[in-house]
């Protein structure tokens, strides 16, 4: 019976062969390095590989020359210094490491294939994090090892087994091991010794933990061993170190952990993850592997999906569907970053027939990379890390699990798509093999129509989010009422309410508590009166003119009593808003959008560009980043007391309120959400999404032509794409909608359940 697993090798075992390079022996350390390439069945040989520093592209340029058979090739210099600490005095030693077997496209094209099977049945991973720091990298290590020694002895303890995650551990687990871990002496581990503990921290921080192929080449590894110098550590032991770190060093230093050591901790954990799905037989998709590596920053983004296809698995999902796993994409060194995040996109939406790959990713105004359908993650570019909208195993997913009878239900498909003509190829079926240059593919589906956008606001962030809140509330088309008001505050704050981990879902924290209605009403009190005296700080009004002028008004007199009590609505305001948009729809709701200016949302990304003409100019968008919350609002103090008119500009400057900052009667170039964009729930989607009728209006090659500045008149869409065409535009929150309200009955004793009318369901093409 043949094998009907599409991810089973395509070659015999037992006469699999790799090129292997093997490394001469030398007496002196510092002697020329001499390889020579061989073809070896690697079941009969023995060998292992070097998994080194490729993090960045002057890593990869820093090169030093090595001798390949008898011919001189250049080479990374943490290549090098890794075959020259490996490197035996008499005996040769057998190694792999992707640049010394395949340099060119061709070579590393046709290695790929048996990559997997290379790193699967090595002997040994090193994992080269460096040469020795002037001697005292082996001191680092004992104290690395002892950590992971009492790590494990005191998982044993309470009770945590080596095959559960440490997330799943009960809370009186998790107290037990801080307690066991905190037993030790304030003096322990040379913890007065600064230089020995700034050496640990490059060590758990190490630039090799943002190399893409450190992942695959973990996962896949027999005995991965992570190397520095002559000192070495199992990875399982690194691992157990790695947890029990951060207890040490808040109980010897009560600061937090550097950027980059918090940075090295989460990927080796996402490893440990992989590595230990791998290890229980248990799925691992593509995609959550992709989003792992695009934290790691690769400097060719092509590697976050070819280094994440060697350890790819069937998803789970192919068991529920019934379609059966989808034929992974094939590592090639000739396409482009566009082909091959858009196989990846096809390969995941077909292998899952959901969209989970959408959930929380930059919408396509927010993507580095251009030229890719909008349908299309940029895999290129990190993710603010803010958390998802909602819980994506909750909420919506469950009105398309209801769907009856089942057959109305479609699969999703992909196809070829002709801009220029109305229909689409079916010539192309959804098992088509990869696209090549020029050719674009469309999104088949299944959708219902929940609303259309009448008004978007300008970007909220940190330093404009309380008068956009005002004037968005002041502008309602009619006068407020009790349930508008309720409605329009818990949207702002996407309706959640307690602080959460960074890495969770907005769901994952209760509604906002009514209490904050107060708040938000003093924030609305506080606003006003600035609006009305032209003021935009505290500060301003407490001059004696503006004093006089309050005094004289009996009614910004009787907004006094509300005010002072804005802090706790303005801290969620300025943490769930940033980045994103404000809409109406033609029937009433709120919404927000994606957040389509990541810097806002994640102060990590603001190096980053703002996407939105109307926050180009602004600082209210740093204002997210607390240290340079900080020195801006020292600054404004400085010059409060020294040029009040210098401070009044700053403070229009944070809230957006200075000539050239203000989105009105711009046109906007952006791409995103904007008037007219129509509010969907997909088959298949776990949120609302907003998408843009094609035949309406910009494309998205027409809106990054007006980035270009070619803008100066508005594009007419040339496709004739009829009304069932749209381009994706983003996620949104749609208040009243994110648990499937829109297709749900109340039953009888008042139970709720969902009741989908097939009939409104409709057939539409995403390009």
């Amino acid at each position: 019976m043949p094998n009907s697993n599409p991810f089973s090798s395509l070659f015999n075992q037992q006469a699999l062969t790799a090129r292997l390079a093997i490394l001469r022996p030398a007496a002196e350390h510092d002697a020329s390095i001499q390889l020579s390439l061989t073809e070896a069945v690697l079941k009969d040989t023995s060998y292992e590989c070097i998994s080194y520093d490729r993090s960045t592209p002057e890593a990869i340029a820093d090169v030093a020359t090595i001798s390949v058979d008898g011919e001189e090739q250049l080479v990374p210099k943490a290549l090098e210094s890794a075959l020259r600490t490996f490197r035996r005095k008499e005996r040769p030693r057998t190694l792999w490491a992707d640049l010394l077997v395949g340099r060119t496209i061709e070579e590393r094209s046709a290695q790929a294939p048996a990559q997997r099977h290379v790193l699967q049945n090595a002997e040994r991973t090193l994992c080269w994090l460096g040469p020795d720091q002037e001697g005292k990298t082996a001191e680092a290590f004992k104290t690395i090892h002892e950590m992971a020694r009492r790590f494990s002895a005191a998982c044993t303890k309470v009770g945590i087994s080596t095959d559960i995650s440490i997330a799943r551990a009960t809370i009186q687990q998790l107290t037990g091991l801080r307690s066991e871990l905190n037993s030790c002496s304030y003096n322990d581990l040379n913890s007065f010794d600064f230089a020995h503990w700034d050496l640990i921290y490059n060590i758990f921080g190490s630039p090799y933990w943002q190399t893409v192929q450190c992942i695959s080449d973990i996962v896949l590894a027999k005995a991965p061993i992570v190397a520095c110098g002559r000192s070495n550590i199992p990875w399982h032991a690194y691992i157990a170190a790695s947890r029990a770190m951060p207890f040490y060093h808040h109980q010897f230093f009560k600061v937090p952990l550097l950027p980059h050591v918090m940075k090295g901790f989460d990927i080796a954990n996402q490893i440990e993850i992989a590595e230990r799905r791998r290890r229980l037989n248990e799925s691992v998709e593509l995609l959550p592997m992709i989003q792992t590596a695009r934290d790691c920053g690769a400097a060719d983004p092509r590697e976050n999906v070819f280094a994440m296809l060697l350890i790819a698995t069937p998803s789970a999902r192919t068991k529920i569907h019934g379609a059966g796993p989808q034929p992974l994409p094939a590592v090639d060194y000739g396409k482009s970053a566009q082909q091959v995040f858009t196989e990846a996109a096809r390969y995941s939406i077909l292998e899952r027939q959901d969209f989970m790959l959408w959930y929380g990713d930059r919408p396509p105004c927010a993507k580095r990379m251009k030229g890719l359908p909008s349908w299309v993650p940029d895999f290129g570019a990190v993710a603010p890390k803010i958390g998802g909208l909602f819980d994506p195993n909750k909420g919506m997913r469950g009105w398309w699990d209801a769907i009856q009878p089942a057959s109305a239900r479609k699969p999703i498909i992909i196809t070829s798509y002709q801009p220029s003509t109305p229909s689409i190829s079916a010539s192309t079926t959804s098992t088509s093999p990869s696209s090549p240059e020029g050719e674009k593919l469309a999104l088949h589906l299944q959708a219902r129509p929940l609303d259309r956008i009448v008004h978007v606001s300008p970007i909220f962030n940190a330093g404009n989010c309380r008068r956009l809140c005002y004037t968005e509330f002041r502008d309602l088309p009619a006068a407020p009422t009790s349930d508008t008001a309720t409605r329009f505050w818990r949207t702002l704050i996407l309706d959640s309410g307690d602080d959460r981990p960074a890495s969770s879902s907005l769901r994952d924290a209760p509604a906002a508590p009514a209490q904050l209605e107060q708040h938000f009403a003093s924030l609305l009190a506080e606003e006003t009166i600035l609006h009305q005296l032209g003021c935009s700080t505290v500060i301003e009004l407490q001059t004696p003119e503006n004093a006089a002028r309050m005094q004289a008004s009996p009614e910004l007199m009787s907004y006094v009593p509300r005010c002072g009590q804005a802090a706790p609505y303005e801290a969620l305001l300025a943490k769930n808003a940033a980045g994103r948009r404000f809409f109406r729809t033609a029937e009433g709701r709120f919404g927000m959008t994606a957040i389509e200016d990541v810097g806002a949302a994640d102060s990590s990304l603001l190096s980053e560009k703002a996407a939105a003409e109307e926050t180009k100019a602004g600082l209210g968008r740093f204002m997210n980043d607390p240290m340079t919350r900080g020195m801006l609002e020292s600054f404004q103090q400085y010059l409060s007391e020294r040029d009040p008119q210098a401070a009044k500009v700053a403070a229009q400057a944070i809230r957006g309120e200075l000539t050239g900052q203000m989105a009105e009667g711009k046109r906007r170039t952006d791409g995103g959400v904007q008037e007219g964009d129509l509010v969907v729930a997909c088959v298949g989607g776990f949120f609302p999404y907003v998408l843009r009728p094609l035949s309406r209006g910009q494309s998205q090659e027409e809106t990054e032509a007006g980035e270009r500045g070619k803008n100066d008149q508005p594009v007419e869409n040339s496709s004739e794409d009829d009304g069932s065409t749209y381009e994706f535009v983003g996620e949104c929150y749609l208040h009243g909608a994110m648990d499937g309200e829109d297709f749900q009955t109340t039953g009888l004793l008042g139970r709720r359940y969902f009741n989908v009318d097939v009939s409104k369901l409709v057939d539409i093409t995403i390009v």
